[in-house]
């Protein structure tokens, strides 16, 4: 007992002494205590040497705790109990010296306060030191600080797979080699070096820092939470235990929140952050109440400095981006300097010249134009004002009007019908009377028939004079006459004679002057147009040609020999009679082509139709009013040999067509009697068309009493001569009921319109139909519009016409082609959708309605294409001569020009060369899967004989065709001189812009259902960068699709919220563009003076179908706006370009019509561009773009 007494003792004292050192707890006189988990490796090297007070670092000493190590252990433990809990300020620890600090490294040091000691999983929170292998050896004597209230100090190494040092080696067992633990400080209540200062009361059970006294284990207040328990002051803030000044700059300069250091009211002025503490964004200094410059993309400079991180905005410049670049002024930096004199910098405050102004600008700032210069650089000179007078210099408007011949606002563009530099040249003939460019002078549709160039103010190859309506003789080696005079300068072909090689040499006749006259009386030359001998024939031959001669029988009297001299006599004189009349009457010499020249033609592609005999198929008018045909022309053509017939008859410019248009029949009035009567003489539109009194239609009922039978329509036979057309003229305003009165009468439930209601500002058809939400009523009959559907070259539509009389109520289709000019003709390929469509929805049995304007020409065309397609599939024959002039007998001038007769052949080849590639939509998956997938022999392979027929007929075109491309001052923008466009298919530029003229190579391109909605064109070059922008605003484009090819950054587009110029256009990229996985798509505004346009603008790359499909359609949605016309480009205006343009179209009549057709879609864009597609493997990937867009794991097939 007594022992234990002397022993608290010696404790208390040592623990409350003033000594200037902490106490070791754990030394032996102080009851410490140790065990570890192993042996030792001798009974004297027990676990209680390490609290011994010995510090000798041998092995031999006897003071050191060390286990077996012949143990392999490869974990351990050593633990030093206290006699109770303390405030451990630090430990020293000595290991054995004695080079085993390998087995030492890698050891962790845990400080406990309770009596427990888990050492398979100590708590990771009493770690206090842990010695890193890879840093060493430890030392030999450490000095740990632990600051914390403790029980135990626990020793534990091990050594787990894997493990790695870099002290002496990778030892893989540890040990226990320790010869002495110190446990340096102060009983639990009691801290500093010489534990002579009790802990604070205010310290939560009076436990404190044993250096420093601090609360550090908090406070017995809990709302009081610093290190010395005491509350912070007015001003201050508690963070990590400790009061710390506001940091913040609070509202109303209140303090912060003592407890977090906020500001519970909010912020001052400019100032941000949990603490108030941080300038606002876009401000900086000392009091934040400095605006930041105009960083890049709006970015935020430094809170302290102000500088820009990134640069600074457009037109910005200094540090802190806060002064106008040069060339720049104004409080937003965004006017440009005006046009200072040798490029000197304006003031960029005020924007003032130092120097002066540059030539043509005026004003302080040098931003106006001087007199008479206007336009956004000054250099464009005031327009022809009228007397003069100054122009406005912004806009270039003339106060007081214009000089003859100029027009338009500022009087710089030439009055219609002028061109020219100076507005004083008169348009050419242009075709339909159209406006020439007033620039260049050309025409956009092209000539009036038999004129040329691109002005049309020169006669076309074999025609003269002054209005080039003469056709050029037969000169020499058919070279050309002269364009005035017609005189043939290399003289003339055989047989011909005249300055113009017009007329027959004497001895030989007929059209083309190839046949020898007979053996006329005393050798007298024979007529020269059909080859009579008018003076008779030399003995022995017979009248009329004087060829055959005489075959006289033994038993002829000589009464019947008289009779027929006197006979031959008549005939003669009759018919020189005739003769003499009728070139009275014509005034010109028409030509007629005999026996031989008709079998020509139809033998030329082995055809055995023929019918021998003299062709003269003239009118002649007699004195009756009657008309009559002296012969007919009866030439039947095989359809196989149709290609043929035409190339041979298109030798010369068409003379053979020419010719045999020339013999069909005549108009005759004097058969019109119906329609020359004066009280219908205002229901015709047209003062010398009318119908012929046989075969007119007769209106049986009235609706009014001023109703009588006549309308200006006939009934039309087909080529088997069952009457199934009615050709009618387009009503007029006082036709309109009579209109309605025969569509009622005759049952008609199909109506095909091939005129627009107005054209070249001519009133060409008054409308008759119900437009959508808009009854139409005509007498008793009263419509409404079912459905209207618009397509490229037609309008379907389909409108319920109730007869509130009769209460008989039908539905009508009406078909309204609309891309065919008058008296000219349409695109083959437009006339053959047309008429296919026609003919899928037109009921057989019943009368077929066909109008145009007059009613004849168009009109008789598509009558013609109609009959003659059912006669060429039924008998593989057509006679389209005979045809015509069967149709002529039922109306007058049915197919009413040569170049509509030379079109109806070629209609009608195109017809049955068609190939019906339609697929039905859904069939889609199964049929271009098949075709994609066929293993039969290359050549058998369906897919293959599309493309090979598609080659075979792709149109040719010549360099005639492309003359504007291939001009000299036209040739350098061009990508490819081998891509060049159609002239009459590319689009003029009007745009003035200085040096720069009215071509870029682009073409027009019609879409499924909008003749005018695509226009592909190339890469611009940077010298016709410009043109592009010209492009797009003369033509109100409002999407840009550019096929990028080699996936590059695309400098023609500016970054999105920036801008660039391209003068004269100011091109700026929105902000709100949107990048799609597969593709990108922008706003980009176009701007010059006062004119804006906005584009949608799609990148493209190539080679990713994923991408094309969703470019088309995106470019399909935006199309639901009217009038929506796009620019499609690639590198050289084909290639991509192609592919899109089909994949659209196909698409577009997959949404329309429930079906697609590639080839006949193809051809529609080759006709226009037939340099797109001409790759197998091209053509092949349009129908795996619509395969891919149909099929059920298409990533297009939900959308």
């Amino acid at each position: 007992m007594w022992s234990d007494l002397a022993r608290n003792l010696l404790l208390l004292q040592v623990l409350v002494s003033r000594t200037s050192c902490y106490v070791n707890v754990a030394h032996k006189p102080l009851q410490g205590s140790a065990t570890m988990n192993g042996i030792p490796h001798t009974p004297n090297w027990s676990a209680d040497k390490v609290v011994d007070g010995n510090t000798n670092q041998t092995a031999n000493g006897g003071s050191c705790a060390i286990m077996d190590f012949s143990k392999n252990y490869r974990s351990v433990w050593l633990n030093v109990q206290l006699q109770r809990l303390f405030n451990v300020a630090y430990i020293e620890i000595y290991f054995r010296n004695e080079n085993t600090f390998n087995r030492l490294a890698g050891f962790s040091i845990y400080a406990f306060n309770e009596e427990t000691f888990n050492p398979a999983s100590p708590d990771p929170h009493s770690l206090v030191y842990h010695h890193d292998p890879m840093s060493g050896c430890p030392a030999p004597i450490l000095n740990i600080t632990v600051n914390r209230l403790a029980r135990q100090i626990v020793f534990t190494n091990q050594r787990p797979q894997g493990y790695q040092s870099t002290c002496s080696s990778n030892e893989m067992y540890t040990n226990v080699e320790i010869c002495e633990i110190k446990v340096m400080g102060c009983d639990d209540n009691r801290y500093s070096s010489g534990c002579g200062s009790l802990c604070s009361t205010d310290c939560k059970d009076r436990h404190c820092d044993a250096f420093n006294g601090s609360c550090i284990y908090g406070c017995l207040d809990s709302n009081v939470n610093t290190l010395d328990c005491k509350e912070c002051m007015d001003g201050t803030f508690v963070s990590n235990r400790v009061c710390h000044k506001c940091p913040g700059h609070c509202k109303n300069d209140e303090f912060c929140n003592k407890t977090n250091g906020k500001c519970d009211n909010g912020c001052k002025n400019y100032w941000t952050g949990y603490f108030c503490h941080l300038c606002r964004d876009h401000f900086f200094g000392l009091d934040c109440g400095t605006p930041c410059g105009h960083c890049l993309n709006n970015d935020v400079c430094n809170n302290k400095t102000g500088i820009c991180p990134g640069g600074c905005h457009n037109h910005w410049t200094g540090e802190r981006c806060d002064v106008c670049s040069n060339n720049y002024y104004g409080s937003n930096c965004d006017t440009p300097c005006g046009q200072c004199n040798n490029n000197d910098v304006c003031n960029n405050v005020t924007g003032h010249c130092p120097n002066g102004c540059q030539n043509h600008w005026a004003g302080s700032r040098c931003d106006v134009c001087s007199n008479n210069y206007y336009g956004s650089n000054c250099d464009t000179p005031c327009g022809q004002c009228n007397n003069n007078d100054v122009c406005n210099n912004v806009t270039g408007h003339c106060p007081n009007g214009c000089q003859n011949h100029w027009a338009g606002s500022r009087c710089d563009v030439c009055s219609n019908n002028y061109y020219g530099s100076k507005c004083d040249t008169p348009c050419g003939q242009c075709n339909n009377n159209d406006v020439c460019n007033n620039v260049t002078g050309h025409c956009p549709n092209g000539c009036q028939n038999h004129w040329a160039g691109s002005r049309c103010d020169e006669c076309s190859n074999n025609f003269y004079g002054a209005d080039c309506d003469n056709q050029c003789g037969n000169c020499m080696n058919n070279s050309v006459c002269h364009n005035m005079t017609g005189i043939c300068s290399k003289g003339c072909h055989n047989n011909w004679q005249g300055q113009r090689c017009d007329e027959c040499r004497d001895g030989f006749y007929n059209v083309t002057c190839n046949q020898q006259c007979g053996n006329c009386n005393e050798g007298k030359p024979c007529d020269k147009i059909n080859g009579i001998c008018l003076n008779g024939c030399s003995p022995q031959f017979q009248p009329p040609l004087c060829k055959a001669k005489h075959v006289y029988k033994q038993d002829t009297n000589s009464g019947a020999l008289a009779g027929g001299i006197v006979s031959l006599a008549i005939v003669l004189l009759a018919v020189a009679i005739i003769i003499f009349i009728y070139r009275r009457h014509r005034g010109t010499k028409e030509a007629t082509t005999n026996a031989k020249s008709g079998q020509n033609y139809a033998d030329m592609c082995n055809t055995h139709e023929a019918s021998p005999g003299e062709f003269v198929n003239e009118a002649v008018i007699g004195d009756n009013g009657t008309y009559c045909n002296t012969t007919e022309l009866n030439i039947a053509i095989r359809v196989d040999d149709l290609q043929c017939v035409i190339s041979e008859k298109s030798i010369g410019e068409n003379k053979a067509f020419l010719s045999e248009y020339k013999r069909l029949p005549v108009g005759n009035t004097e058969v019109c009697k119906q329609g020359r009567k004066k009280e219908n003489i205002s229901r015709n539109r047209f003062k010398t068309t009318f119908p012929y009194d046989h075969s007119r239609v007769i209106l049986k009922e009235g609706w009014t009493d001023a109703d009588n039978d006549y309308i200006n329509a006939n009934f039309i036979r087909d080529f088997n001569g069952k009457t199934v057309y009615i050709a009618a003229q387009g009503p007029r305003t006082n036709t309109l009921a009579d209109f309605w009165r025969m569509i009622w009468q005759e049952n008609v439930r199909c109506i095909v319109m091939l005129t627009n209601l107005i054209e070249n500002g001519k009133n060409k058809c008054t409308q008759y139909w119900p437009e959508n939400d808009s009854p139409f009523e005509v007498g008793p009959c009263k419509m409404h519009l079912l459905e209207e559907t618009t397509y490229a070259f037609y309008t379907l539509r389909k409108f319920t016409v109730l007869n509130t009389k009769t209460s008989g109520k039908r539905t009508i289709t009406q078909f309204h082609y609309t891309a065919w000019p008058d008296h000219g003709t349409p695109e083959e390929i437009g006339l053959v959708q047309f008429h296919r469509a026609v003919t899928r929805k037109y009921q057989q049995g019943k009368l077929m309605l066909v109008h145009c304007s007059a009613g004849v020409g168009r009109t008789g065309t598509f009558i013609g294409l109609d009959s003659l397609l059912k006669q060429g599939r039924e008998t593989r024959r057509i006679n389209v001569f005979e045809f015509v002039k069967q149709m002529r007998e039922d109306r007058m001038t049915m197919v009413q020009t040569p170049d509509q007769y030379i079109f109806l052949h070629k209609a009608l080849l195109y017809v049955f060369e068609y190939k019906n590639t339609a697929v039905l939509q859904n069939d889609i998956p199964t049929k271009i899967n098949a075709l994609l997938h066929d293993t039969s022999p290359f050549n058998q392979r369906s897919l293959n004989e599309e493309y090979k027929f598609l080659q075979t007929i792709k149109p040719a075109y010549d360099d005639e065709d492309k003359a504007d491309g291939r001009r000299v001052e036209n040739k350098k923008k061009n990508v490819n001189m081998d891509i060049i466009p159609i002239s009459k298919y590319r689009p003029y530029l009007t745009s003035f812009v200085n040096g720069r003229n009215d071509y870029i190579n682009a073409v027009c391109v019609p879409s499924f259902v909008d003749l005018g909605a695509l226009i592909i064109t190339q890469m611009p070059l940077p010298d016709t960068e410009v043109d592009l922008w010209r492009l797009c605003v003369d033509h109100d484009i409002q999407a840009i699709v550019i096929l990028n090819e080699n996936n590059e950054e695309l400098h023609l587009i500016p970054k999105r919220g920036s801008n660039r110029i391209c003068a004269p256009y100011m091109l700026t990229t929105g902000n709100t563009g949107s990048d799609i996985i597969v593709l990108s798509q922008n706003t980009l505004m176009i701007a010059h003076n006062d004119q804006k346009i906005e584009v949608d603008v799609l990148n493209i790359p190539v080679g990713n179908d994923s991408s094309m499909l969703k470019g088309v359609e995106l470019l399909l949605e935006k199309e639901k706006r009217s009038n929506f016309k796009s620019v499609i480009i690639s590198r050289d205006g084909a290639g991509p370009a192609g592919i899109f343009c089909v994949l659209h179209n196909a698409l577009q009549q997959l949404r329309t019509d429930g079906e697609v057709d590639i080839l006949t879609t193809v051809r529609l864009v080759q006709s226009r561009r037939p340099e797109v597609i001409t790759k197998l493997k091209e053509y092949k990937k349009c129908y795996e773009l619509i395969s891919l867009f149909v099929s059920e794991d298409g990533i297009y097939a939900n959308m």
